[in-house]
């Protein structure tokens, strides 16, 4: 689960954000903040699972070592899946 205080570096943008901001823009209700989990390696956010990675840990060129990490929803029919450099 995410705490206060936490930040991330959304994929595709430039520089951190706190990841109660990231709730707040994208209008997470209370309940969808209280059900997210976060996957990290190292104290550092990788993943908002479901929803955003982390710009640090993007696959590039020069990646040697990729995981895949799926989620499943079981609410729904659909998974996410995030691809990792670590």
């Amino acid at each position: 689960k995410w705490k206060e205080g936490d930040y991330f570096y959304p994929s595709g943008m430039q520089g951190k954000k706190k990841v109660s901001k990231y709730f707040k823009d994208e209008k997470f209700t209370l309940f969808q903040k209280q059900d997210t989990w976060i996957l990290e390696s190292n104290n550092k956010i990788v993943w908002i699972i479901g929803h955003r990675a982390d710009e640090r840990f993007k696959v590039e060129n020069t990646t040697q070592t990729i995981i895949q990490i799926t989620y499943n929803n079981e609410e729904s029919t659909n998974s996410r899946a995030c691809k990792m450099e670590f």
